[in-house]
């Protein structure tokens, strides 16, 4: 399908062109766009392919200067998507912004909550017991389905504090995990707690 694609797109002009600027990054893209691909030989299922030609420009510090510089990518979407309802340009708009839930998804998760490999497997060093045929097999793991839901959850409330309601992490780029620093910076720095002496006790009746 993507030797297919490649051949069918170098015979014809872009169906589209167009810049963007986001996040101080200009993009200039062109795009081309087919239907009806077999997605594989086993598989032929009829598929979209998105092609899209991009000159990146953004500014860099080289040795102490800020230096504009441009490169070129290529990206290659394959979707189901339906063509009048979602563009191409709509497409590749969606297929980039696939990389921030990468980053602020599972990269965060990964990186700053432990929720890697060996986690998610944990439940492989769990007691085994002896089913009906005699085999051994390890017992039913419910706990570890719980703590990850709650982990996820936490993530989940944590990032819409950051994102929504957080002053510093809107008006300033700041990285969440310098937010979270911050905040336990302060916590660390709290006055001493104060509290009314206590009242004398009450003399006792004659």
């Amino acid at each position: 399908m993507y030797q297919s694609a490649i051949r069918l797109f170098a015979r014809r002009p872009a169906d589209d062109r167009g810049t963007e600027q986001q996040d101080g990054k200009n993009y200039q893209f062109q795009l081309w766009d087919t239907e009806g691909l077999p997605f594989s030989t086993d598989h032929p299922q009829p598929v979209r392919v998105v092609r899209s030609e991009e000159k990146l420009t953004q500014n860099h510090y080289r040795r102490g200067k800020l230096q504009s510089e441009t490169t070129e990518h290529e990206w290659l979407w394959i979707t189901t998507l339906d063509t009048q309802a979602f563009p191409a340009a709509q497409v590749r708009r969606l297929g980039h912004e696939r990389w921030k839930l990468e980053n602020n998804g599972w990269n965060d998760l990964t990186q700053n909550w432990a929720f890697k490999h060996g986690f998610l497997h944990a439940c492989r060093h769990r007691p085994q017991t002896a089913a009906e045929n005699g085999a051994r097999q390890p017992v039913p793991n419910r706990g570890l389905a719980a703590i990850t839901l709650i982990l996820l959850l936490a993530f989940t409330l944590c990032s819409a504090f950051m994102q929504c309601p957080s002053k510093i992490f809107r008006r300033y780029p700041m990285s969440t995990l310098e937010v979270s620093r911050q905040l336990r910076f302060s916590l660390s720095k709290l006055p001493p707690n104060i509290r009314a002496p206590d009242a004398p006790a009450a003399p006792a009746p004659a």
